[in-house]
């Protein structure tokens, strides 16, 4: 359904991109982790696309906990900065510099080997469809909402202000 309702967007962006349709639902299973607020799909799957694709932003990593979280969940033999985690509390450097895990989107450039959950409709869409923003950066406002930002003193202001 979402395929035909957003075909003209998906055949657009899949020229535009080089990118298969597996690609596109990698991304959105993605973008479903990361968004809580519906109308922040798009400009989420905006700002990934953006690091992938813009000659100006390298390295092309994704910089995305869900990836992390879902490679210390779900395979069975552990890297070892995924033993050391503990799954009910935040990521630490540990984690975040785990390049034994095939899934660390902070380590690994492009997207995972693979989804990361099933996404939904609306996640599917966005990814088909993105809003053409041109952020790079999101950090949680920690009631559902990103604050979006194009450079990366803009995102480490915002994540002094919500995060740390």
């Amino acid at each position: 359904e979402v395929r035909r309702a957003k075909l003209k967007s998906l055949t657009k962006q899949k020229k535009k991109l080089g990118w298969t349709e597996r690609d596109f639902l990698v991304l959105a299973s993605i973008v479903e982790k990361e968004a809580v607020a519906a109308a922040e799909r798009p400009t989420i799957a905006q700002v990934f696309i953006n690091r992938l694709t813009d000659p100006s932003f390298n390295p092309k990593r994704l910089d995305t906990d869900p990836t992390i979280r879902y490679g210390c969940t779900i395979p069975a033999k552990k890297s070892a900065g995924c033993k050391k985690w503990d799954p009910t509390k935040r990521l630490r450097r540990a984690q975040l510099d785990d390049k034994d895990n095939i899934y660390n989107t902070y380590q690994h450039e492009g997207l995972p080997p693979g989804p990361i959950c099933n996404p939904g409709r609306a996640a599917m869409a966005a990814v088909m469809d993105p809003d053409g923003s041109r952020y790079f950066f999101f950090v949680s406002r920690n009631d559902g909402t990103h604050v979006f930002s194009r450079t990366r003193a803009q995102h480490e202001r915002a994540v002094d202000k919500f995060q740390r």
